[in-house]
């Protein structure tokens, strides 16, 4: 069937996504910048895939649709919905590609997370570097402090009374 063999592409594609999440974490911790930039331009590319191969997954299922004797609307062409009217054989193997696709994709989805998390960490150490290296007026302390901030020392009560 079609649509299994769409989903394994699909599958393979994130598989290939997810290696490169896992080299662009690597660069990130071992500060590999222009390792890190050459892999986000390399996941355009995935990413290009990705979006041709989704487009040929719909229209796969959309001409599956058309084929069958009593169509569905197309918003409920879920899986789940495609799975209930397939056979028992294909079912299986249907069932087998939607879920290594969705493990796949939470993996990915997890590793993500994990990369932004160290690009935020990354960008506070960046933050905070620059501001120790530009200190503001305020924490100046260089020469003697002005007369004109010191306040007079007074009491709350008037003790002339």
């Amino acid at each position: 069937m079609q649509l299994i063999h769409a989903m394994n592409d699909l599958t393979a594609t994130h598989k290939d996504l997810l290696e490169l999440s896992k080299r662009k974490t690597e660069a990130l911790t071992n500060n590999k910048l222009d390792e890190f930039q050459a892999l986000l331009l390399e996941e355009q590319k995935y990413i290009r895939q990705l979006e041709q191969q989704e487009s040929s997954r719909q229209k796969i299922v959309e001409a599956w649709n058309e084929e069958q004797s009593s169509p569905a609307a197309l918003d409920s062409l879920t899986i789940t919905g495609i799975l209930s009217r397939l056979g028992e054989e294909e079912q299986g193997k249907a069932e087998a590609s939607a879920i290594a696709l969705t493990d796949v994709i939470t993996e990915l989805k997890r590793q993500e997370l994990l990369n932004k998390a160290l690009l935020e960490e990354s960008m506070k150490f960046v933050q905070l570097s620059m501001d120790l290296m530009n200190p503001t007026i305020k924490s100046m302390n260089y020469g003697a402090a002005s007369t004109t901030d010191k306040v007079p020392n007074r009491s709350l009560f008037d003790s002339k009374a």
